[in-house]
């Protein structure tokens, strides 16, 4: 599209959760490192909250790209809005790698013989559920609660971490056995206006660029004021900000190209 324009090897502004474009912002990194621990020191469960768009999902897969080479073993569910076999079918799948039974006591016997196994090579199993603020029934709660049974005299063999919106914070509180498991309750803000900066740059130095000022500090400002420092925000306003300037002929992303590219995204949605 505009890469070679920019001189980039890659779209900079992709809302994909690519773990290279991740920029540990002080919560983020904060965020990252406390869920590291949670996995690191095989505890129960953790559950990280913050606003649509503001980076969970990504600061998720930082977490699998960092602990997967230390034997850590995932299933991501992105899909929680399941009952509770079909959400217990999903994780085996996403452990197994392959078509899964379809009774429930199967599935459980599956996922204890996996897990069990994985323990035994000195590995450990780790659930993600993103976007679980959607789990509708308490008793898919229960299910996963069900999941860190799983455990020896010292240890558990699971680590159940649960992603999404503030409103997945009551949800767990209202079933106080999966809250009393609960290690680590930990909520992600929006970007600072320095951060908003060092992100954008990030992304830019990240899909190649040689370091050229594209963007002005006044434009940046202007899309940190209009996406409120939620990263989603800033990569759909940024990506057209690139391809305005483009179209233009600019050298520079200047407010009044910015303002352009905000406008022609908040009219499209």
């Amino acid at each position: 599209m505009y890469e070679e324009y920019w001189n980039l090897r890659e779209l900079p502004f992709e809302n994909t959760p690519d773990p290279k474009f991740f920029y540990a912002s002080e919560r983020h990194n904060e965020a990252l490192s406390r869920l590291q621990y949670v996995v690191r020191q095989r505890k129960a469960c953790g559950v990280l909250t913050g606003v649509y768009g503001c980076g969970k999902t990504l600061i998720l897969h930082a977490l699998r790209k960092s602990t997967e080479p230390e034997g850590c073993r995932f299933s991501v569910v992105n899909n929680p809005r399941l009952d509770d076999l079909g959400l217990l079918r999903f994780i085996l799948r996403g452990l197994v790698g392959q078509e899964v039974p379809s009774d429930k006591a199967d599935v459980l016997m599956a996922l204890q013989t996996y897990i069990e196994g994985v323990a035994q090579d000195g590995k450990h199993t780790v659930i993600a559920v993103d976007e679980a603020h959607a789990i509708m029934s308490n008793e898919v709660f229960e299910e996963l609660r069900l999941l860190l049974n799983f455990h020896t005299e010292t240890r558990f063999l699971v680590t159940l971490l649960l992603a999404g919106q503030p409103e997945l914070q009551p949800k767990v509180e209202s079933n106080k056995q999966l809250n009393q498991r609960v290690n680590l309750h930990y909520h992600i803000d929006a970007f600072s206006a320095e951060d908003t900066t060092r992100y954008i740059k990030h992304r830019l130095s990240t899909a190649g660029d040689g370091g050229e000022e594209v963007f002005t500090p006044e434009a940046i400002d202007l899309l940190h004021r209009y996406s409120g420092g939620i990263p989603r925000w800033l990569n759909h306003f940024c990506h057209m900000s690139l391809l305005a300037a483009y179209t233009k002929n600019a050298r520079h992303i200047t407010p009044e190209i910015a303002e352009e590219a905000v406008q022609s995204v908040k009219g499209s949605v």
